[in-house]
Order: structure tokens, then C-alpha cells, then sequence
């Protein structure tokens, strides 16, 4: 059954619209947009939603992810990066059973959820269970209804725990079977995830690349985060991260490189020619005090770029609309320019950009696209006084003022309440969490 959703405004192609409506089909796509009045001249028989005071926008993408460790929360914020992968990230996810993935991952989603995110990339390396462990995440987000990209792992360094580490036969054949298992689920894509120039050898790196290729599909990669990762990959290789990945053919417009902070011109002549995307983690950034990345200068480039909130505990907030925000002010502060950089911008790569380097179809709430949308209480104090505005949405708004929330056209969030579960039994899992440190 097709629905008619007419809210009283929505932001689209970069301004705000009143008196557009949309019409949905039974799959969740759009169908048709344009006014209203036309469109029930036009679907006279269609089931007709009106949304008075209700702003549209489109869904959140959230380009980086580890679900799993959200129930790191609290544990290492204030620590240098290697204090916290070694006291804190490799001790605690060593012990994580199957279940604990599983609720972890329901709690991370069901937050992304209710802060607006309807897609997240989940870079995911708990492999050591064959397919069980992704196989959990990928359940966890059809139970929430969150749209995931499996982000498979290829990790090999061997400094990590056990398991984390495949040979890259092992990893390669595990991420096909993976694909194979998960089918062709337009809720589930499965990609491929060579960790980073520290976490995955060469040998790896380029079993990702081959995988990538064969399965069709894209490529996520950790680089260039911390400055210790350019002074050890310079010592090894003579070249920089990113000329390093370049030459083993991983950078191409079907690549997410994640980070991306510790880049030189050189670098962006790389990024730019192979039309790889970066995704932007700018609140893990400030966590970890990895530094700033260059965005703005990304930008002059052509480079695209999107956005990410990285994981729970290197972050603490699942929210895209806050990294919108964040995003902006850090380049506005390192430039000491307030022109530098707008919201409508920032606003664009947490949704359309997103959305495009995933090869997923939503982030312009067009015709043709998923019905992957957010609605925004105009009466919330957030976003008063009004009438609102784009800088409003980037930069005043609070998660009061998110009331549904739709993926694929079905109304997951409602009122600020998940509607495909109950989480009495989630909350009282999470309330009793305690993740262990010891091996």
C-alpha cells in the first residue's frame, strides 16, 4: 500500500520547502514528490499522513562505526590511542561472547536510531567464530531496523589478539561466504575492510583489494589517523600511508579512507585522481587527539568526503547530526574563519555523501530513493525561534527534537521509541554489563 507523507516542510536540494509531499510505495521507495494538493489529485485512493509542524529531512549515514564498542563506553576517553587499544580495547573485546556482540551491537544501533542515523557502516573484527560474530551485528540491525553496511574485516597484524587475526586466504574466503550468507538483502551489504597499513600486511591488503573486486563492492580502510601510523609506515616503506595504499591499488572511487588526518599535498593529489571518499571522524578525533583533518582543503579538491562517529567509546555519541556540528566548528576554529566552511555543507556530507560512497540509494529523499528519513519537532526550543533554517538542523539541534524516524519506508522510531522491539530486556542486559579487562 502506497502512503502519501506531507509534512509541513522539508529540507531538499539544499533549501527548505513547505506544502511538498511524498509519496511511498509498499517497498519503501519514493515513489513521486512534489505539492501535495497535486500529488492527492494525482493518488486519490492513497492513504494520506499529514505532519503538521514537522520538518523532513533525510536520514543520517553514519560512514564509521564499531558497534561492539559501546560497551567500552566510559572506559578510556581520556587516554592516548595506544593506552587505550592496549588497557582497554584488546582486553575487553578479547572476552566478548557471541551474545555480548549481539546485545551490544542492538544497544549501538537502537542509539544511532534515536539520534536520526538510518544507515552505519559497522567496521567489524571479531572474526574468530567464522561467520557467528558478523552474522550477530547483521541480526542486531534486522531487529532494530537500522541499514548496515558490513564492514568485514582483513586483519593480520600480530600484535592483535588472536581473534582478530585470519591469513588472507582465510579472510578472503570467510567475507565471500559471509556475502554469500547474508544474500542480497538491500538492508545488508556486506564490503570488505582491510584494517589499516599497521593492522593489515601487504599480503592482506591486497587479498581486501582482489575481494573488493571480485564481490563488487566497496572498501574501508583505516589510515593516516594517528601521526605514530605516517612516521612507522615512512620508516618501513619510504612512503606515506596513503601513497603506500596507493601503489598497492586499494585507493579507488569505491574506497572509504577513514581518518585520513595526517595527510600531505601529495596525499591529496592520490586522493583526489583515484576519487577515493574520506570519511570523517571529527568527534574520535578530538577524543584520541589525533588532530584535525584537512577537510576544507579536501574539499577545493574535489574530494568527497562523509562523515563518521567511529565507536562508542572513542566518541560516546551515535549521533551524525552532532559530527555535522563538530565537523564545522573544528575547521572554522583551525582556519580562524568563520566563513570557512557552512552548514548546509557539512549537513550534506552526513547524509547524500554518506549515503553515495556506501552505494546506497537514499540522502536526497528523491524519487527512486529509499524513504530513508527523519522528522524534527519545529515546536522543540531547539529549533525555535523559527521559521528554520539548515543552520539550525547542524548546529542548534538537540535529540529532543527527533520524533520518527524511517528506514526503507517503515517507521522505526516513533516518539522517540523503538517500534520493531521491546527494550525492557536490552535495558536490563545493558544496566548489568560489565565487560572484563582480564585475558
Amino acid at each position: 500500500m502506497k502512503t502519501l507523507y506531507v509534512p509541513a516542510m522539508s529540507y531538499l536540494d539544499g533549501s527548505m520547502h513547505e506544502g511538498v509531499g511524498f509519496v511511498v510505495d509498499e517497498l519503501g521507495r519514493i515513489r513521486a514528490r512534489g505539492p501535495a494538493d497535486s500529488l492527492r489529485q494525482q493518488y486519490p485512493a492513497i492513504a494520506v499522513e499529514e505532519w503538521p509542524e514537522r520538518l523532513l529531512v533525510a536520514g543520517g549515514v553514519n560512514g564509521h562505526n564499531h558497534g561492539f564498542q559501546v560497551l567500552m563506553r566510559g572506559m578510556g576517553e581520556d587516554d592516548t590511542f595506544m593506552d587505550w587499544r592496549s588497557h582497554v580495547l584488546y582486553p575487553v573485546s578479547q572476552n566478548l561472547s557471541r551474545d555480548e556482540i549481539y546485545q551490544s551491537a542492538m544497544l549501538a544501533y537502537w542509539d544511532m536510531l534515536r539520534h536520526g542515523i538510518t544507515t552505519v557502516a559497522d567496521f567489524f573484527y571479531l572474526n574468530d567464530q567464522g561467520l557467528e560474530n558478523a552474522m550477530a551485528i547483521a541480526e542486531a540491525a534486522r531487529e532494530v531496523g537500522i541499514r548496515l553496511a558490513l564492514a568485514r574485516t582483513f586483519y593480520d597484524w600480530k600484535g592483535a589478539p588472536s581473534r582478530y587475526r585470519e591469513t588472507p586466504s582465510e579472510a578472503r574466503a570467510n567475507t565471500v561466504a559471509l556475502a554469500g550468507a547474508l544474500g542480497d538483502n538491500p538492508m545488508v551489504t556486506v564490503q570488505v575492510a582491510p584494517h589499516s597499513p599497521h593492522g593489515a600486511s601487504t599480503a592482506m591488503i591486497q587479498a581486501a583489494v582482489k575481494t573488493a573486486r571480485e564481490l563488487n563492492t566497496r572498501l574501508h580502510i583505516h589510515v593516516a589517523e594517528g601521526e605514530y601510523e605516517r612516521t612507522a609506515v615512512l620508516k618501513e616503506t619510504g612512503k606515506t600511508p596513503i601513497a603506500y595504499l596507493d601503489d598497492l591499488g586499494a585507493l579507488t572511487s569505491k574506497t572509504l579512507a577513514i581518518h585520513a588526518v595526517w595527510v600531505d599535498d601529495e596525499d591529496l593529489s592520490r586522493l583526489t585522481a583515484s576519487g577515493t571518499t574520506v570519511v570523517h571522524n571529527p568527534s574520535s578525533n578530538m577524543i584520541l587527539g589525533d588532530g584535525i583533518a584537512p577537510i576544507v582543503t579536501m574539499l577545493a579538491r574535489g574530494i568527497p568526503i562523509a562523515l563518521g562517529t567511529d565507536g562508542g567509546c572513542t566518541n560516546d555519541r551515535h549521533s551524525i547530526f552532532d559530527d555535522m556540528r563538530q565537523a564545522a566548528l573544528l575547521q572554522k576554529v583551525a582556519h580562524r574563519n568563520g566563513h570557512i566552511i557552512n552548514a548546509a555543507t557539512v549537513f550534506d556530507m552526513g547524509t547524500r555523501v554518506g549515503s553515495e560512497a556506501l552505494g546506497i540509494e537514499s540522502g536526497n529523499l528523491a524519487v527512486g530513493e529509499w524513504f530513508d528519513a527523519v522528522t524534527l519537532d519545529l515546536d522543540d526550543p531547539s529549533l525555535l525561534p523559527g521559521p528554520p533554517n539548515i543552520a539550525h538542523v547542524v548546529y542548534a539541534l538537540s535529540p529532543t527534537a527527533i520524533d520518527c524516524v524511517f528506514v526503507a519506508g517503515k517507521r522505526v522510531i516513533e516518539k522517540g521509541r523503538p517500534t520493531r522491539f521491546s527494550p525492557e530486556m536490552l535495558l536490563k542486559w545493558a544496566r548489568q554489563a560489565k565487560p572484563s579487562r582480564q585475558p
